[in-house]
């Protein structure tokens, strides 16, 4: 994928005035905290950072197809960071970044603290390590509640709770 600067600064101001992700279409695809509890504790445990035994492409196109399922949410190009930095002449080991979001969720945070959308979309980021391991590393929702004082965003975050985990180890199961 090749970019030019202008198409990259336009889809970062895309990518970054556009918002979060949402519910899935029927009460019965959606878990809850209590059929996943270790999940999400999981996920608070490692930062919000998983390990991936496949490639970081095949990866994304994992996280993709479950994230699709979800019509309601709203998907961003991926950014292929590698190719980026190759149009500077620099040489970095395989690495992706995914936005997605819904704004009904969005709304919801950005009504507790509108600063909020400074960590929005949710954020995904796959990258290989110097020991060709692949890591998954999504936007800090803990972090998102606690600093922006959102306590719960009016049930978007326990929405994001219910759901992002759940996206992320269904990705990176073997």
């Amino acid at each position: 994928m090749k970019m030019n600067n202008a198409s990259t600064i336009k889809f970062l101001i895309l990518a970054t005035s556009a918002l979060l992700l949402c519910s899935p279409t029927t009460a019965q695809e959606k878990p809850t905290m209590k059929q996943q509890p270790e999940i999400v504790r999981k996920a608070q445990a490692n930062q919000w950072k998983w390990k991936s035994p496949y490639s970081v492409k095949t990866t994304v196109d994992r996280l993709l197809a479950v994230v699709n399922r979800y019509p309601e949410v709203l998907k961003y190009d991926r950014i292929d960071q590698q190719a980026v930095a190759k149009i500077s002449g620099h040489d970095i080991r395989p690495t992706e970044v995914v936005f997605f979001q819904n704004s009904k969720l969005v709304g919801k945070l950005l009504t507790a603290n509108v600063l909020a959308a400074r960590e929005l979309p949710i954020k995904t980021v796959v990258w290989e390590d110097d020991k060709g391991q692949v890591w998954l590393q999504t936007t800090n929702i803990d972090y998102l509640d606690s600093h922006y004082g959102l306590k719960g965003g009016d049930g978007a975050i326990q929405a994001i709770f219910d759901l992002l985990p759940g996206w992320v180890e269904e990705t990176v199961a073997k």
